[in-house]
């Protein structure tokens, strides 16, 4: 069991950082899906019911096949890690880390209610939310990322103080586009016949 120990914690780590990639890839593709399936529900029926149900169906397979299960795996690993080295525990940084790990679980929740309510055709966001909160995604790799090459150069109170300034911006930015986002329930016009 002694030469187990060394091959371990490397294993772990590289099965930690592949579900963190896979729930990423799965996170952009969804905002991406997300975006136009609300693009779809503004069009005429056949269309808007055809297109509906495809996006349903592709959210569905990427949330449940890949974003859920990467999470759960994600966090799996990482508990594994902080079993391995409870000394972890201890460290600043793995507190911000937990801190972004929380803040990423709380966006998979946001995500599966969007598909919820995108799949009900409820969602009442506007385009630019809808576009804004996809981005949550990257600030939360480039948060996690920062987290990571400057664990041991930052303090603690620099990388709280950097993630409430980069929240603050977020939410800004989110409040703002709601109040200029295109008014809900408006049809497109019909197009005239006999144009091109």
């Amino acid at each position: 069991m002694p030469e187990q120990a060394p091959i371990l914690l490397p294993l772990l780590k590289l099965l930690h950082l592949l579900a963190l990639i896979a729930w990423f890839a799965a996170a952009f593709h969804l905002a991406r899906l997300f975006n136009a399936h609300r693009a779809a529900l503004k069009l005429w029926e056949p269309e808007r019911g055809f297109l509906h149900d495809r996006f349903i169906r592709m959210e569905r397979r990427v949330l449940y096949g890949l974003a859920w299960p990467a999470l759960i795996l994600l966090v799996l690993f990482g508990i594994w890690q902080l079993v391995q080295m409870p000394a972890l525990l201890k460290s600043p940084f793995m507190h911000l880390k937990l801190g972004l790990v929380a803040l990423l679980v709380v966006y998979q929740l946001v995500i599966h209610r969007v598909q919820t309510r995108l799949q009900s055709a409820s969602l009442n966001w506007s385009g630019p939310v809808l576009w804004l909160f996809g981005q949550g995604g990257w600030a939360l790799l480039v948060a996690l990322l920062a987290t990571m090459v400057f664990r041991d150069r930052l303090g603690w109170t620099w990388g709280a103080l950097g993630l409430l300034v980069l929240g603050v911006v977020i939410g800004y930015a989110v409040m703002k586009a709601r109040g200029t986002g295109a008014p809900e329930g408006k049809k497109p016009d019909p197009p005239v016949q006999g144009s091109l």
